[in-house]
């Protein structure tokens, strides 16, 4: 099996200037199983269920903006025995982050914030720390701010099970802290970071932060099964996650309403969805060339920073662009893509743009290795090219 950490956290991976849409004038590139039957896709699906012990496993691949599958495998719902298929909605844990990060670059885009601004610009009741935190730092996870920890479940949970009508308190949880590092200083992957993209749009914007990404986002790229996580709607489609206790059986994970976390890790979204979102990125529907190539492009050079000492100290995080991840695959093609784990789901955008290849993978279960079964999915879409570049 590809071992994707060499992939992802490889020193070898280099800088680039990333080409944002397809030429028009490209030849389409020929992919194995383009035309082909969906069983073929469908067993390796199975394959990935039977491997891991996920209850389902569901898939959905572009080529060159045409969605050719779209479909899954098990249940989404082992209660009523629901099956899962690409239009399941699962939570899509931190892809949500690279979902919200979107709004943020359209509003750089159009000159309403810099990512150089201070965080309080737009988040007055943020404490000023030791060092100034900027827009950058919390896109990139250089901020300093923390990550989860287990006073986060004090008193039974409760910040975790209430819901939070207003973003201003849900930071309550972590506001306060004081900083891991000065901002800038170290890497250190932060959920709580990502979720103040939430409360700078609705400052920019003067509208929330749900119905922004409605107009701007969701529905241009026609992802009309996108949501934002709340316990209490009845939602088409909407899977189930799983974890396993400590005898192996499949349970219920722990109740969790993510409210807190809207942009750091509280959307829904289906597998059609998470590729229409890159399709739509692809064909400059949301963003510029430019805007796209900025948020693309790896912020740390090979050996300029190393990673938080209390974390893993040496690991230099070369593929980490704006919030999305930025890697190879073992041809040298360029991916951009993102991992979400979330209340026993796991999911993984994949995006080829020079191939005009996207896929998007999702499973209820909490543990497994999601990011090698994504990648071995794109593989089968190109592996024909692989062949033609061993001949040359």
């Amino acid at each position: 099996m590809i071992d994707l950490k060499k992939i992802l956290f490889g020193a070898t991976v280099a800088a680039f200037v990333m080409t944002a849409t397809i030429s028009a004038n490209a030849q389409p590139r020929r992919f194995a199983h383009e035309n082909s039957d969906d069983k073929y896709v469908l067993n390796y699906l199975q394959r990935v269920a039977d491997e891991s012990g996920a209850p389902g496993v569901s898939a959905a691949v572009a080529i060159n903006g045409k969605m050719v599958f779209s479909g899954g495998v098990g249940y989404a719902d082992l209660d009523n025995k629901v099956v899962q298929n690409g239009k399941t909605v699962h939570n899509i844990g931190s892809v949500s982050k690279a979902v919200a990060v979107i709004a943020i670059m359209q509003l750089e885009e159009k000159g309403l914030l810099s990512l150089d601004d201070e965080i309080q610009k737009y988040l007055p009741y943020f404490p000023k720390k030791q060092k100034p935190i900027t827009v950058k730092h919390i896109l990139t996870h250089t901020s300093g701010i923390r990550h989860y920890a287990a006073k986060d479940n004090d008193n039974y949970g409760f910040k975790h099970m209430r819901h939070y009508d207003d973003f201003q308190e849900a930071t309550t949880i972590f506001r306060d802290d004081s900083l891991l590092f000065n901002p800038g200083a170290y890497f250190s992957y932060s959920s709580y970071a990502s979720n103040l993209m939430h409360g700078i749009v609705e400052k920019v914007t003067g509208i929330s932060f749900e119905e922004y990404m409605k107009r701007n986002i969701w529905q241009p790229a026609g992802m009309l099964t996108t949501w934002f996580d709340v316990p209490s709607r009845i939602i088409p489609n909407r899977g189930k996650g799983y974890v396993r206790d400590k005898s192996g059986i499949l349970v219920n994970p722990d109740y969790e309403d993510t409210s807190y976390k809207y942009a750091g890790g509280g959307i829904i979204a289906s597998s059609e969805d998470m590729v229409k979102l890159a399709i739509a990125l692809n064909d400059g529907v949301l963003l510029k060339p430019a805007t796209i190539a900025k948020m693309y492009t790896p912020y740390f050079e090979k050996n300029e920073k190393s990673l938080h000492p209390s974390k893993a100290a040496g690991i230099i995080p070369s593929w980490q662009g704006l919030i999305w991840f930025v890697g190879k695959d073992q041809a040298g093609r360029n991916w951009y893509g993102h991992s979400g784990t979330v209340k026993g789901t796991r999911c993984f955008i994949m995006n080829y743009p020079n191939e005009g290849l996207v896929v998007a993978i999702q499973a209820n279960i909490g543990t497994i290795k999601i990011d090698e079964y994504a990648l071995l999915l794109a593989q089968m879409y190109l592996k024909e090219d692989i062949k033609a570049e061993k001949k040359k």
